[in-house]
């Protein structure tokens, strides 16, 4: 659906182009657990035209703000309504395709109806398809306001990046690419520390066998973080998407970055990885584990390590109902990498979402959803407990 077809193009938004099936797997982190709709799979992305669709939930919140000493409880309304577009196709024939979307979200508390606000998120991708070369064009511009766990406050800021990559397939099952693009995040509140990441990319691909599809990459970029020294970084990651039976699913890069800044450096490991597994009709499962470096926001000067994973079930439980669990760990942790200063705090968050959806036709759902999380820090401004208890209608048109 339309609302899914937004999360897609996120997903998509540094892809091969040489194969489009291939893509960066994990798109977010454990977070503050804001309503999202299903995703959509690559049949309903190449339909062309356009599609509308609609999101709404209410949820009883118990820590709105993610607040460790003061937390406030509400109840909160989303309204998400989307719209697509796309012509052409991306993975087969000549010539030129287009994607795009919006999906805005008016987020509305019953309480705290000063904090009420407008989401808004666009994403974009356009490109062009020869018989040896490929070009294309991923934007996507971001507007937030929803807290976050590392300032546990509303943290409004404006996320939004661009990539022109073009490959060049000198024989059948092999790619050679490259790419530039840049990445930028600005906060609203002076006291946090906006981010500016240009970076550049090579990459070999090479198509073993319509079951395995190999990569090589290597990006050397230059990080800017306000109040901070400039960090330079170089990464190489190696990169696998294997079905070894039709359901069954995996999608792994993996390696090292090195990172510098000032008189510093050190290497670090990133990971960004999905299984998929469809053991039996109507019965599927994922794991997705991540590992990179993230400039903090709130400490001038500091990086913070992400370690992640989380899994999940879905069970059809007849024609109407199905039954999904889904959970998440993660661990990050902060130390001073420019400047003086001691090292930061470390966060352990983790999450649970059992939810149960009921089918009402092939173009709409209702979902009953609860979501614990808990984020113990090792600073005692800092960390939550949140409890979510809600539902969500979904709807395509």
């Amino acid at each position: 659906m339309v609302v899914g077809l937004a999360l897609v193009l996120v997903s998509c938004l540094s892809p091969s182009v040489y194969s489009q099936q291939y893509a960066p797997v994990v798109d977010g982190r454990v977070d503050s657990g804001a309503v999202q709709s299903p995703g959509v799979g690559p049949v309903a992305m190449r339909r062309g035209g356009w599609d509308l669709g609609v999101v709404v939930s209410a949820a009883y919140d118990d820590n709105i703000f993610l607040s460790a000493t003061s937390p406030e409880s509400d109840m909160v309304f989303r309204a998400t309504p989307a719209v697509a577009y796309a012509k052409g196709d991306d993975s087969e024939g000549e010539g030129v395709y287009v994607k795009a979307a919006y999906r805005p979200t008016l987020v509305v508390y019953a309480l705290n109806g000063s904090e009420s606000r407008v989401d808004h998120q666009m994403l974009a991708t356009a490109g062009w398809r020869g018989k040896v070369t490929r070009l294309i064009y991923s934007g996507s511009l971001r507007k937030l306001g929803d807290a976050t766990p590392e300032t546990g406050q509303a943290t409004d800021r404006l996320e939004f990046s661009n990539e022109i990559r073009s490959a060049w397939i000198p024989r059948e099952k092999i790619a050679l690419e490259a790419a530039v693009g840049n990445r930028q995040t600005n906060y609203s509140d002076a006291d946090l520390n906006d981010s500016s990441k240009t970076y550049g990319e090579v990459a070999v691909r090479f198509t073993y066998s319509p079951k395995t599809e190999l990569g090589l990459v290597y990006q050397i970029g230059r990080l800017r973080v306000d109040r901070a020294e400039t960090q330079d970084t170089q990464q190489l990651t190696a990169d696998i998407v294997w079905s070894p039976r039709e359901k069954v699913r995996f999608n792994i890069e993996t390696g090292v970055e090195r990172r510098k800044a000032g008189g510093r450096s050190e290497i670090n490991p990133v990971l960004e990885g999905r299984v998929f597994w469809a053991p039996r009709e109507g019965t599927e499962i994922y794991l997705t584990g991540y590992m990179r470096e993230e400039a903090s926001a709130y400490y001038a000067g500091q990086n913070y390590s992400v370690r992640g994973f989380s899994a999940g079930v879905s069970q059809n439980i007849n024609r109407v109902w199905s039954a999904k669990l889904e959970g998440g760990y993660e661990w990050n942790s902060y130390r001073q990498v420019s400047g003086t200063g001691a090292d930061g705090r470390s966060d352990r968050i983790w999450f649970l979402r059992p939810a149960l959806v009921c089918r009402l036709s092939d173009e709409s759902d209702l979902s009953f959803f609860c979501r614990v999380s808990d984020d113990h820090s090792s600073d005692a401004a800092f960390g939550y407990e949140q409890l979510m208890i809600g539902v969500e209608f979904n709807q395509k048109f």
